[in-house]
């Protein structure tokens, strides 16, 4: 669980810091261009997901590595979203709730990649 602590660490401050200087082009409004950015949001976070467990998870550990992953992301986010127009300026306040949203969506998609599919990528 260590290394996935690390490895969620190290992702959330990436994401944020994204999200900080990018925002606006990677959260778009509400509608099909939101919808695309879910989906390939969630995409890139399982492969990363995976790719990570690949490098650092020991086998048959891959659900504690999970939650390790998604622990930081879950508390840091649920910070920033509280302080979102501070954290975020390039994107616009309104959009707080499809952050949270998007942000739910992903943890939840590494959580279940990495149980799934965790063990299966992880080297013997």
């Amino acid at each position: 669980m260590r290394r996935g602590l690390f490895v969620g660490i190290a992702g959330w401050l990436a994401a944020t810091v994204l999200f900080r200087l990018f925002g606006d082009m990677i959260l778009p409004g509400p509608g099909p261009a939101y919808v695309a950015a879910m989906i390939v949001g969630g995409v890139l976070a399982v492969a990363v997901a995976l790719a990570a467990a690949r490098l650092f998870c020991k086998p048959g550990k891959s659900a504690r590595f999970a939650a390790g992953v998604v622990i930081p992301g879950l508390f840091g986010d649920a910070a920033t979203t509280l302080a979102f127009p501070d954290v975020f300026p390039a994107i616009p306040a309104a959009r707080d709730a499809l952050f949270a949203a998007m942000m739910l969506w992903g943890y939840g998609l590494i959580l279940a990649g990495l149980i799934l599919f965790g063990d299966k990528v992880v080297r013997s």
